[in-house]
């Protein structure tokens, strides 16, 4: 109903030539179930019955086409298109109202919420060969840096590849009615400035239209001004939140394709103006040194970010670092093989900091892993088995995947074994095993409509058994009308 309203608005308010508009729906519900364990003595299980619609709504080529003779209209002569996507979500069981005091604000924060309008904005591409636009609801992601907001992206590409970026709007509120949590500032829950209309502005340059070469610098800024926040009240009772910078961001992400695709290498950082140091970085580079062979080379560095008027800022929190090589190998048709080896890094800042020498300035973490995969024409498997010890506690496990398709490639009967074994080096309780089994079927139904329904058994250390259902309904059409 709301996409055919949304189409028949579209259809009579936009221009003439919108009459030759593709439009495409894809509806996609989502049920699941299973129990979850209370903490504590009482061991009282709580039951998960959750439902979630996905509807999303596209309309496309609402410009018509400049040459008679064209079917569609050429991208240098740009286009318009409307795309929205809005989830639907609500919890059956018990798993809320059994919930008291501050587990039930938690449970609320996080499922709380009934209605997400996950994105919806008119998006013009390539008008007078120069300018893109976005107006509505949307999320960006800028190398490490992620956010949604509900406002205006405007971008003007020069001739010497050079595209000059401005934005702003309101940060999307995951408390709001037609919010989500995603991209919700951390830091802040239950607090009245969890609550707070957040505006936000920001610009960035960029390398556009080369093949070989991409990369672009971001500056955004999000803010709290009084005078949006008049009737917040605080704890204290008074009225007025007052003003303050919730996050000052400058990212940074740079891709280049070499010696005909064979050299690929990338980079990416977020660097925290509020707090003053690097938050993320992120590495890599992949060399096709054969067309069977390829080697990859991945590291990351990150640390929790959370809103500036947060608490969690004045505490020294460690980052977190990761270094990846792997060796992928191609044997024939059939056949890929790849190893990888895998550290960590743990450096002890704390101790420093406090005028005291740490014990050990840098410990490491060190483990491994295998990956085979087999694919012929009706059935795949895949296989991988890790193991991860020193510093941060053990993790050894695999995994065994598979795929089957029968009547036709209408139908995909899925399977899996997964098995771990963990231990934390810290907390002694924080150790044992899981095991689990898979088994699913994904039929078409018809042309665009899929039926996936998954079950799970899991046994682990603390349950003797746990069983799941996974299920999936998905309708995907297109419809072009016009000439």
């Amino acid at each position: 109903m709301l996409a055919g309203f949304v189409v028949s608005v579209v259809m009579l308010a936009g221009p003439r030539g919108a009459r030759a508009a593709e439009i495409r729906t894809v509806a996609r519900t989502l049920g699941e179930g299973y129990m979850v364990r209370v903490p504590g003595p009482e061991g009282q299980l709580l039951s998960r019955r959750r439902l979630v619609q996905y509807v999303n709504l596209g309309v496309y080529d609402l410009l018509a086409p400049r040459d008679r003779g064209e079917l569609r209209r050429a991208h240098e002569d740009g286009q318009l298109r409307l795309v929205t996507s809005m989830r639907v979500r609500h919890d059956f069981g018990t798993y809320q109202t059994g919930a008291d005091g501050r587990a039930a604000a938690l449970v609320n924060q996080i499922d709380g919420r009934q209605i997400d309008v996950m994105f919806a904005y008119l998006e013009a591409e390539n008008l007078r060969g120069m300018i893109d636009l976005r107006a509505g609801r949307q999320f960006e992601m800028s190398g490490l840096d992620w956010y949604a907001f509900d406002g205006a992206w405007f971008r003007v590409r020069t001739p010497v590849h050079l595209g000059l970026e401005v934005f702003g709007g309101f940060q999307v509120d995951g408390a709001a009615l037609f919010g989500f949590p995603t991209f919700e500032q951390d830091g802040t829950a239950g607090t009245p400035a969890d609550n707070k209309r957040s505006p936000m502005v920001g610009a960035a340059a960029s390398v556009v239209g080369l093949r070989w070469f991409d990369a672009r610098l971001a500056y955004r800024r999000t803010f709290s001004p009084l005078g949006v926040n008049q009737s917040v009240v605080n704890d204290d009772g008074s009225v007025g939140l007052p003003s303050a910078v919730d996050q000052e961001i400058v990212s940074l992400s740079a891709a280049a394709r070499a010696a005909d695709g064979r050299l690929s290498p990338y980079v990416a950082l977020r660097y925290n103006l509020g707090t003053g140091r690097l938050d993320d970085t992120s590495a890599g580079l992949q060399l096709a040194f054969t067309p069977k062979h390829m080697l990859r080379f991945m590291y990351l560095r990150t640390r929790p970010v959370f809103d500036l008027d947060s608490i969690f800022n004045v505490f020294n929190l460690q980052a977190f670092e990761d270094a990846r090589l792997v060796y992928q190998v191609q044997l024939g048709d059939r056949w890929t093989l790849a190893a990888r080896g895998q550290f960590r890094f743990f450096r002890d800042t704390v101790t420093a900091q406090l005028g005291t020498a740490p014990e050990r300035k840098l410990t490491v973490g060190a483990g491994g892993g295998a990956t085979a995969g087999f694919r012929v024409r009706r059935f795949s498997a895949r296989f991988d088995g890790y193991g991860l010890g020193g510093e941060g506690g053990l993790r050894v496990g695999g995994n065994l995947d598979t795929r089957t398709m029968v009547a036709w490639d209408r139908v995909a009967i899925d399977g899996r074994v997964f098995a771990l074994r963990y231990r934390d080096e810290v907390t002694a309780a924080r150790q044992g095993y899981s095991v689990a089994l898979q088994a699913g079927v994904n039929v078409q139904l018809w042309r665009g409509i899929h039926l996936a329904v998954l079950g799970e058994e899991m046994f682990t250390s603390f349950y003797s058994q746990a069983f799941r259902v996974f299920g999936a309904l998905t309708a995907d059409w297109t419809l072009r009308t016009g000439r």
